[in-house]
């Protein structure tokens, strides 16, 4: 499944006690059967940056603007080394 990366802000999600209300469930970064937020990161500048598994960048837009981010910007994964494993973000 492609894969999309943003980066933003997103009120309180620096605090570990909201990060964790916002992603903890499953019902919170599983949008959807074929929408799953995989990664997200709190930024030592205040930014966001999450990682999103699914078909269409407009899912991946909606769960950030459900969630109430300011999108800085959004991109498609092209390639990914995690660990020496190195994969095409798009066609996994």
């Amino acid at each position: 499944m492609p894969r999309w990366i943003a980066i933003g802000k997103a009120p309180g999600w620096d605090n570990v006690q909201k990060l964790t209300a916002e992603m903890k469930a499953t019902k919170n970064w599983r949008a959807d059967a074929r929408t799953t937020i995989h990664t997200v990161f709190a930024l030592g500048d205040g930014r966001m940056l999450a990682e999103c598994h699914c078909v269409k960048q407009e899912d991946f837009e909606a769960w950030l603007k459900q969630k109430g981010w300011t999108i800085e910007s959004i991109a498609p994964i092209k390639l990914i080394a995690n660990v020496g494993s190195i994969w095409d973000g798009q066609n996994p």
